[in-house]
C-alpha cells in the first residue's frame, strides 16, 4: 500500500508540475493584468456565444439525424473528432480574411454542433419514444411536440451540452491561435501572449489559476450519474423519425464536413506547385524530417498518455482519489508547452528533445480528459471484482495482472490511438515546445499563415490519413490476442 501511495503521489506531482512551474518562474507572485475585466468579458462572451450557437445548430441537426441511419452520425461527429487544423483550413479556404472573436465563435459552434446533435438524437430515441408516439396518436403537430414535449424533457441534457461546449471554448487554444487575430479572445491566448510577448510569468500564472478555477466549476456542474444503457433503436428509429424528423434540418450538420472535405481536396496540382515554390520539394530533407518527427511524436505521446493512465489504474486509488483525479483540470496548453522547455534545458536544440517535449506535453494534456471520458467509468465497473479478489486474499500484483489489465487492455490501446491521431494534427503545442518545424502539422501551420492553402491542404490530408492509420494500428494491437 505504501509503494502504491508513493507512486500515486509522484504521478500527481508530475501532472500538477506545470502549475508549480509557472508559480516558481514567477517567484510566486500574483499579478493581475490591467485589462483583466475586458479579457474576462471577451472570453466569457466568446464561450457563451459558441455554446449558444452550437446548441441551436445541434437541436436543428438532431431533427435531421432522426430521419437518418446511425451511419450519418459519423459525418456529424467528424468536425469534433478530427484535429482542429482541418477545420481551420476550411475557414481559411472559405473566409480567408475572417479573423477575430466572431470567427472563433463560428468555428467552435460548427465543430461542436454535430456532437450536440448526436447526443440529443440518441436521447430522444432512447427515452422519449413511447410518450412521443402517444402524443402523435392524439394529434399533436411536429412543432408542438418539439416545443411542448421534446425540448422541456431534454432541458437538463441541453444545459449539460451547453456547459460542455462553453468550457471547451473557454479553454480553447488551437482555433483562436490562427483565427483569433492579434487580440486575445480566450484566456489561453492571453497566457501565451503574456509569456511570449511580455515575458510576464506572474500574469501567466495568475491567468492559469483563474482559468483552472473557472473550469473546475464547470467540471463539478457537469458531474452527473452514469446514463442508463440505451434501448435498441431498430424499431423505434423509424417511428421517431417519422414523428419528429425533418430531412432539411440535417443540412446544417454538413456545413463543417463540407468545408473540411473541400479544403482538403481543392487544387492538388496547385498544392504541389506551392510546395515546390516554397522549396519543400527541392529540399526534401525538411519534409523527411517532419515526417519522422510526426511519427515519433504521435507514437511517443500515445504511449506516454496510455501508460500513465494504465499506471493510475494499476495503483487503483481509492474512490475519493478517483473523484479528485476526475475533477483535475489540465493546465493551459501555453503553460504546459513552456513548462516542457525545462526538458533538456541548456542543451542544443535537437529533434529528440523536440519530440520528447511535445509528447510529454500532450500526455499531460490528454490523460485527464481521457480519464474523465472513459477510464473513471471503466474502473468503477471493475470495483466489485477487485473487492472480491481482495477479500479472497489475492495480492495487489495478481489483481493487476489477472483482473485489471486484461479487461483494460483494449482501453489502453484505444487511448494511445486517440492521442496519437490528435498529435498528428497538433500545431498548438508544437509551436511552443519545438525549436523548428519538425512535424507535418507545424509546416502546414506555416503554409496556412502564408496563405499557401492548397499546399497546406496536402499536408493536412497526409496528417489525417497517417493519423488514422496510427489509430487503427493501436486499436488492432489492443484487440489482438495471442493464441495459447
Amino acid at each position: 500500500m505504501r509503494n502504491r501511495n508513493v507512486v500515486l503521489a509522484i504521478l500527481i506531482l508530475i501532472f500538477t508540475s506545470p502549475y508549480f512551474f509557472a508559480l516558481f518562474v514567477s517567484h510566486f507572485r500574483i499579478k493581475i493584468p490591467d485589462d483583466l475585466a475586458r479579457l474576462l468579458s471577451v472570453s466569457v462572451l466568446q464561450a457563451a456565444s459558441s455554446a449558444f450557437f452550437a446548441v441551436v445548430l445541434g437541436v436543428v441537426g438532431a431533427a435531421g439525424l432522426l430521419r437518418r441511419s446511425s451511419k450519418w452520425e459519423f459525418v456529424a461527429l467528424a468536425p469534433a473528432v478530427v484535429p482542429a487544423i482541418a477545420l481551420v483550413l476550411g475557414f481559411f479556404s472559405f473566409f480567408p480574411h475572417w479573423k477575430g472573436a466572431s470567427a472563433v465563435v463560428a468555428a467552435h459552434a460548427l465543430s461542436s454542433a454535430g456532437l450536440v446533435a448526436v447526443v440529443l438524437a440518441r436521447q430522444i430515441r432512447g427515452s422519449l419514444g413511447a410518450s412521443l408516439e402517444l402524443a402523435w396518436v392524439e394529434g399533436a403537430s411536429r412543432l408542438t411536440m418539439w416545443y411542448r414535449g421534446v425540448l422541456p424533457s431534454l432541458r437538463s441534457d441541453i444545459l449539460r451540452l451547453g456547459l460542455s461546449v462553453f468550457a471547451a471554448s473557454l479553454a480553447s487554444f488551437s482555433i483562436p491561435l490562427l483565427l483569433g487575430g492579434s487580440k486575445a479572445v480566450t484566456i489561453e491566448i492571453a497566457i501565451h501572449h503574456a509569456i511570449r510577448f511580455e515575458n510576464s510569468w506572474s500574469i501567466a500564472a495568475t491567468l492559469s489559476i483563474l482559468q483552472w478555477a473557472l473550469l473546475l466549476i464547470f467540471v463539478l456542474l457537469l458531474k452527473t450519474p452514469d446514463v442508463n444503457e440505451r434501448r435498441p433503436e431498430s424499431e423505434l428509429r423509424n417511428e421517431v423519425g417519422r414523428m419528429l424528423g425533418w430531412d432539411g434540418a440535417g443540412l446544417v450538420l454538413l456545413i463543417a464536413p463540407a468545408m473540411i472535405l473541400y479544403s482538403l481536396l481543392r487544387g492538388p496540382l496547385l498544392g504541389f506547385e506551392q510546395l515546390r515554390s516554397a522549396g519543400l520539394l527541392e529540399h526534401r530533407d525538411l519534409l523527411a524530417l517532419a515526417l519522422r518527427g510526426s511519427v515519433a511524436t504521435s507514437t511517443l505521446a500515445g504511449l506516454l498518455a496510455a501508460g500513465v493512465l494504465a499506471l493510475f489504474a494499476a495503483i487503483y486509488p481509492s474512490e475519493k482519489v478517483r473523484v479528485w483525479i476526475s475533477g483535475y483540470i489540465a493546465p493551459s496548453v501555453a503553460i504546459t508547452g513552456f513548462a516542457t522547455l525545462v526538458i533538456g534545458w541548456g542543451q542544443n536544440p535537437s529533434l529528440i528533445l523536440d519530440v520528447v517535449r511535445i509528447a510529454v506535453g500532450a500526455a499531460l494534456l490528454f490523460a485527464p480528459v481521457l480519464w474523465r471520458l472513459r477510464w473513471e467509468q471503466s474502473l468503477s465497473r471493475l470495483e466489485g471484482q477487485v473487492k472480491v479478489a481482495e477479500t479472497l486474499g489475492a495480492p495487489h500484483s495478481m489483481i493487476v495482472r489477472k483482473v485489471l489489465m486484461p479487461q483494460l487492455r483494449e482501453l489502453v490501446f484505444w487511448s494511445a490511438g486517440i492521442v496519437s491521431f490528435w498529435v498528428w494534427g497538433d500545431y498548438a503545442l508544437g509551436s511552443i515546445a519545438a525549436s523548428r518545424q519538425m512535424t507535418l502539422a507545424l509546416i502546414a501551420k506555416g503554409l496556412l499563415e502564408s496563405y499557401r492553402l492548397e499546399a497546406a491542404s496536402i499536408l493536412v490530408l497526409v496528417c489525417l490519413v497517417l493519423g488514422g492509420i496510427s489509430y487503427r494500428i493501436f486499436v488492432w494491437g489492443g484487440s489482438s490476442r495471442v493464441a495459447r
